[in-house]
């Protein structure tokens, strides 16, 4: 990693940095789902997943969480020269147990039917070992499809995407810490809630579910084909309910929608350097890459001011454990463009309160609570 970035990380890890990078290397040991409450119980997933031989335990601390345990590390042992090479996406999904599809090679050498092949990242790191289930000459002329079955990887999870909870969309995959974002914003029936980083639809699926559908949501993503993505999101889990979707770029929502002081609530998860995500494959973000999106996401925060009604709430969260991205983001917000910071109404449990020059959020830390890095602030106008 750069040195420069690395002495930014340092500023929140300090003597704890090297523990911090080893531990962002490995997935953390909870694989977390949400319970679409609005279709089903918690309970009664539990037990639909219990008997397709899958089992998960409820969350301790937030009611329509569950999480199934991660195996693992375990040796990679695949004896063969035969190497494809695939995206850092991809990667991380077989370093899971995933199966191996088309979309997410770059690279092979020639294979057939029944082989067993060495999937690696670009830089030969070995993710999983597969047994192709078609030839590279087919592969080739294919755009997407299974290419491979998954026999050997560092960690394995419970695959859920064929069980009838999962394509009956009562549960969805998502991250404690981003489950955690929406019962932050405690959504009421009523109010207007622009989400301004919408797809591929999470959180504004959540905030429905959390309101009964009776918010008025309008989901805001800068491409039509992330818009295409959040709608079968919403189709899919049936929490389609009084939302608006738009294709737009919301830095500028203050100038193309006529919303000047109408949103009782928003919510800021901006694209980010994932920095908190794990596993991370390969710590290739540079310092430029941290100043430029730190500059990137002001931009929303300062659209937001202008649509958020006075006395209206803001959510701003990133995956992401850079002080630039997170406190200094937000003291912008409250030096520059005149938010206050806020105690939410929904204290998030596993994070760390942390108060830096006058201003409050929280941090989710892969030390303390084997959860990825994340981060939280609530700000009022």
């Amino acid at each position: 990693m750069e040195k420069l970035l690395l002495s930014e990380l340092s500023r929140v890890y300090g003597s704890l940095l090297s523990e911090l990078l080893e531990k962002l290397r490995r997935p953390p040991r909870r694989l977390y789902l949400r319970v679409n409450t609005l279709k089903t119980t918690r309970e009664r997933v539990i037990s639909m997943l219990s008997e397709e031989g899958i089992e998960t335990y409820p969350d301790e601390e937030v009611d329509d969480a569950i999480f199934l345990e991660v195996k693992g590390p375990f040796n990679i042992e695949c004896n063969t020269d035969k190497k494809i090479i695939v995206d850092d996406k991809t990667a991380i999904s077989l370093l899971m147990g995933a199966n191996l599809y088309r979309p997410g090679i770059r690279k092979w050498v020639a294979f057939e039917k029944g082989d067993r092949v060495l999937v690696v990242t670009g830089d030969n790191t070995p993710v999983a070992c597969v047994e192709t289930t078609t030839s590279h000459y087919h592969a080739i002329n294919s755009e997407k499809g299974l290419v491979g079955v998954n026999i050997q990887s560092p960690y394995r999870a419970p695959s859920i995407a064929e069980t009838k909870a999962y394509l009956k969309g009562l549960i969805y995959p998502q991250s404690l810490p981003s489950i955690i974002t929406s019962h932050v914003l405690n959504p009421k029936p009523g109010e207007l809630i622009i989400d301004m980083n919408a797809s591929p639809g999470g959180k504004t699926s959540h905030v429905v579910q959390l309101s009964i559908g009776r918010t008025r949501v309008i989901a805001i993503d800068r491409s039509e084909g992330k818009v295409k993505a959040l709608k079968s999101t919403l189709d899919w889990l049936g929490l389609n309910l009084n939302v608006l979707a738009l294709p737009m770029d919301s830095r500028y929502i203050h100038l193309d929608l006529n919303l000047q002081n109408k949103a009782d609530k928003i919510l800021i998860d901006p694209p980010c350097s994932n920095l908190g995500v794990r596993p991370i494959i390969a710590f290739n973000r540079t310092m430029r890459d941290i100043i430029n999106l730190s500059n990137y996401q002001r931009q929303f925060l300062k659209a937001a001011y202008h649509v958020l009604k006075p006395g209206g709430i803001l959510v701003y969260s990133t995956c992401t454990i850079t002080m630039l991205e997170n406190e200094e983001n937000i003291l912008y917000a409250v030096n520059e463009l005149k938010y206050n910071t806020v105690e939410p109404d929904y204290a998030p449990p596993y994070a760390e309160k942390i108060s830096y020059k006058g201003i409050t959020g929280y941090r989710f830390s892969p030390l303390s609570h084997d959860l990825p890095g994340y981060f939280i602030a609530v700000l009022s106008k």
